[in-house]
């Protein structure tokens, strides 16, 4: 699994944040996506999710959705040890 580092300042524009990706994709910078998952906040609490991708059925991007979020864990507890 490849995990691409973001830098928080430059990724707080949610638009420029989600058009980068895009380019990435087209360009051959992230590999071709079979399953994607987003999930976006609004400042008013409202989540809204998406599964992308060829092979996206529901449980597809709920298992994406539990993969990343186990990824997520391990790079903050290995980032709290040092």
């Amino acid at each position: 699994m490849k995990v691409v580092e973001f830098q928080r300042e430059g990724w707080r524009d949610t638009v420029k944040a989600l058009r980068k990706i895009a380019d990435d994709l087209e360009r051959g910078n992230i590999d071709p996506c079979a399953i994607g998952a987003v999930a976006l906040r609004s400042q008013a609490g409202n989540v809204t999710a998406f599964g992308i991708g060829p092979a996206a059925d529901d449980l597809q991007v709920l298992a994406l959705f539990r993969l990343a979020e186990q990824q997520l864990i391990d790079v903050l507890l290995d980032g709290s040890e040092g």
